[in-house]
């Protein structure tokens, strides 16, 4: 049961990853702090440390619904590495299990 619930939570998290892209440019890397799911809403609340490929860090929460191309809210901390935009180049996501890879 646990395995089904981890793997269901890591889908979630790369679709967000995904999505995350979708929404910023310039993002180099994703560490996925912590994941948290409403049952009334069915959205999740992610808190990432993001990395712009200059270096910069800034760690932020969002929310996201399972199979949504984009997040559906999120908290300014850092203009500078929160740019709008499209990130298309591979991003390195290190998901809330520790498992890493490039997106």
């Amino acid at each position: 049961m646990d395995n089904k619930k981890e793997q269901k939570t890591l889908d979630v998290e790369k679709q967000s990853v995904k999505a995350l892209k979708k929404t910023f440019a310039n993002v180099a890397k994703v560490k996925i702090e912590r994941v948290g799911y409403n049952n009334m809403t069915g959205s999740y609340s992610i808190v990432v440390t993001m990395t712009s490929k200059e270096g910069e860090s800034t760690y932020f929460d969002y929310g996201f619904a399972k199979n949504q191309e984009k997040i559906s809210d999120y908290g300014i901390e850092n203009e500078e590495v929160q740019k709008e935009g499209i990130t298309t180049d591979k991003v390195k996501v290190v998901y809330s299990n520790g498992l890493e890879e490039e997106l």
